[in-house]
């Protein structure tokens, strides 16, 4: 497998594991000291939430709110130099809201771009540190959840 095909492969599983509530597999996804940062750019760069390490991380994910989520992949692009690399994808995100209340569920989608920082260690290719920019979002109702 390239390390092309591999990096892909690790930003599908984050998605993956995101999407079944997995925060001990997003976790994995990272370096041991590696960085999740969300960025909202609609709102000037605002540094919404920085967590660093697979303990924070895992614990950051597992207290999200939605459930479930949805993430939907667009191109990337990388540039591999040695045991590093940096990349750039495209994603949708859903997130279902369902209110206890039984009021309407909606969906809370974000159009984001993840910037990534990755390291090659010995289990294979890590997200080093993972910026995911928020350009905008939308809430939409949802009929059937």
């Amino acid at each position: 497998m390239s390390d092309r095909e591999a990096l892909a492969d690790l930003v599908a599983e984050y998605a993956r594991c995101v999407d079944r509530g997995d925060p001990e597999g997003v976790a994995a996804c990272f370096a041991p000291d590696g960085v999740l940062r969300i960025v909202n750019l609609a709102r000037g760069g605002e540094l919404i939430g920085e967590r660093k390490g697979r303990e924070q991380i895992t614990r950051a994910i597992s207290r999200m709110p939605y459930h479930p989520t949805f993430h939907f992949l667009g191109q990337q692009q990388v540039e591999v130099n040695g045991d590093t690399a940096t990349g750039e994808t495209y994603c949708i995100a859903h997130h279902l809201t369902v209110p206890d209340d039984a009021s309407a569920a909606h969906d809370y989608i974000m159009y984001i771009r993840y910037q990534d920082h990755f390291a090659r260690l010995d289990e294979g290719w890590r997200f080093a540190a993972r910026e995911l920019h928020i350009d905008w979002t939308e809430t939409r109702p949802v009929e059937n959840s």
